[in-house]
């Protein structure tokens, strides 16, 4: 909760309530213009009722430490873990809620099935969370490693959404050698640059993050018709993503090597400068062939240029000084 502050700052408040507004005109012109068949009315159902599932993951707060101290009381935490499976519940009941509120006025289902699909929808929810809860038992004995490891996930995919927005503590990160990517590497003698490009490219930190808010830029730039807004939403995506990539200036200072190379900290953020802007033209280049193929007014391209030279010339150079 902590980091709820950084998420919901002053700026990202109002973009919020901005894209909202421009999103609830949109669907208010969809249903004065457009009514669904059966057919995409049950595709519709199916569709929503998937994405309401998603939400809400069984939180039981368990540490490593628990299967230690906690073991003697195996019977009572059970009990502990019924009462947390109800109150993983909250945030899911909210979901449904809002989906059924939200997409009633489309659909225009009778009001018994209103009341009833999400009754289901999260009686669905509570036998997944039951059926997780007996997965962590054998004969009737507790797996403490696996439900430590089902938390330890949970927690992570909440701090790996905090990280968007602001440096987060705790936050473990795996690589992985991806050799099909090697081609990627720069042909430089820059120690720091090449070290560096192996970190982003190997990390699941850097090169998921990337891939993620590029994969979210494409999806605006196909699904929403409204030129500004899609080219809004991609310019916010592509400055996030900067701002997080920032982080990989200390992305290998835990190597030890690192400290005693007779190398100036300055070739360090020219390192990551140059590989920012790497990242930046690439993007660049991908989300303007999308929008010459998906947005109807091609003028507002020109913003995503800017914005994104605006990045690369100026905020990482600042950004880095600091």
């Amino acid at each position: 909760m902590k980091y709820l502050r950084y998420v919901f700052n002053d700026h990202f408040t109002l973009f919020l309530l901005i894209l909202l507004g421009a999103l609830a005109v949109q669907y208010a012109q969809f249903l004065q213009n457009h009514t669904l068949t059966s057919g995409e009315k049950i595709g519709v159902v199916i569709l929503l009722s998937a994405l309401a599932l998603v939400p809400g993951r069984f939180a039981t707060f368990v540490e490593p430490a628990d299967k230690v101290f906690l073991l003697v009381k195996e019977i009572e935490f059970k009990k502990y873990l019924i009462q947390a499976m109800v109150r993983s519940l909250i945030l899911p009941s909210f979901v449904v809620v809002l989906l059924v509120f939200i997409s009633s006025p489309l659909l225009g289902l009778p009001l018994g099935l209103l009341i009833l699909w999400p009754i289901l929808l999260l009686l669905i929810k509570a036998g997944l969370f039951f059926y997780l809860f007996q997965s962590w038992q054998k004969n009737g004995i507790l797996n403490w490693t696996m439900m430590i490891n089902a938390e330890e996930n949970r927690k992570v995919s909440i701090l790996r959404f905090f990280a968007l927005f602001t440096n987060v503590k705790g936050l473990k990160s795996h690589s992985h050698r991806r050799k099909y990517l090697d081609f990627l590497l720069p042909k430089t003698r820059r120690t720091y640059e090449y070290i560096l490009s192996r970190s982003f490219l190997r990390s699941g930190e850097y090169l998921g993050l990337t891939l993620r808010l590029l994969l979210l830029s494409v999806l605006a730039l196909i699904f929403i018709k409204n030129s500004i807004l899609a080219v809004v939403l991609v310019c916010v995506l592509n400055a996030l993503l900067v701002y997080q990539l920032i982080a990989l200036r200390e992305a290998v200072d835990y190597q030890l090597f690192t400290r005693i190379y007779p190398l100036r900290n300055a070739s360090k953020s020219g390192a990551v400068q140059r590989i920012l802007i790497r990242v930046i033209g690439f993007l660049t280049l991908i989300e303007i062939i999308l929008g010459l193929i998906f947005i109807h007014d091609r003028l507002w391209l020109l913003a995503i240029v800017g914005i994104n030279f605006l990045l690369a010339k100026f905020y990482i150079k600042n950004r880095l000084k600091k």
